[in-house]
């Protein structure tokens, strides 16, 4: 009889665990739609939707590509007929159940000093670095315009 309490107990008690875990698991941060845009002067830009799934904020703090020898986090912005591009020196709030689009015209990481042989159709590796999450690669590939397929978690 204590036996099958036992038992019983520790099968419900697994179950509710797998369930209350897997439920944290599965909350994440989400990479779609990446791509990115080379020039023959050796710099160009990545750019992608970050979906955060979980339930506080996060922030992409960095990124960094072998591939490049530098990666900045820019914006631009557009005042009266003047664009600009500024480093974000503080990363980009990823709110929490929401999404932040790095696209032509707003954020998006800048590649500084690629390696030379890189052009149209090659995958450029870049890592994110994220300060709640932990760090996930990509590899966009470097287009004219951007694609609508790429998902990475």
């Amino acid at each position: 009889m204590f036996y099958l309490k036992t038992v019983r107990f520790l099968l419900l008690f697994s179950f509710f665990s797998t369930l209350f875990f897997s439920s944290k698991l599965s909350a994440e941060i989400i990479i779609e739609d990446y791509w990115a845009r080379v020039t023959p002067s050796g710099s160009g830009s990545v750019y992608m939707k970050i979906v955060n799934s979980n339930d506080e904020d996060d922030r992409l703090l960095s990124a960094s590509s072998d591939q490049a020898g530098m990666v900045m986090i820019h914006r631009s912005i557009r005042d009266g007929d003047i664009s600009k591009m500024i480093h974000v020196h503080d990363g980009i709030l990823v709110p929490k159940k929401s999404s932040v689009k790095l696209k032509p015209g707003d954020y998006h990481l800048m590649l500084m000093n690629i390696k030379e042989g890189l052009s149209l159709g090659d995958k450029i590796t870049v890592t994110l670095n994220f300060e709640k999450n932990s760090s996930i690669t990509i590899d966009p590939i470097a287009k004219l315009r951007p694609p609508k397929m790429h998902k990475h978690k």
